[in-house]
C-alpha cells in the first residue's frame, strides 16, 4: 500500500455513525498507539502515575 493511504474496509465504513467511531477504529488498528495506551494503564494500575494536578499560569495581556 502507498505511503499515507489508509485502506479501510466497506464494512467499517459502513456500519460507523460518528467521526470519533472511526477515529477509534483507525487508532485500534495502530498496534503502537495500542502498546503505548496498554503500558499506560500498566503504569496507572502499578501506581507509577504522578496525580494531575493543574495550575494557573500568568499570561501577559496588553489590557493591563
Amino acid at each position: 500500500m502507498p505511503k499515507g493511504i489508509v485502506e479501510i474496509p466497506v464494512s467499517v465504513l459502513s456500519s460507523v455513525e460518528t467521526l470519533d467511531e472511526l477515529q477509534d477504529w483507525l487508532t485500534a488498528q495502530n498496534s503502537k498507539i495500542i502498546d503505548e495506551l496498554r503500558d499506560a494503564r500498566r503504569q496507572d494500575l502499578a501506581g507509577e502515575f504522578k496525580p494531575w494536578e493543574p495550575r494557573h499560569v500568568s499570561w501577559p495581556t496588553g489590557s493591563k
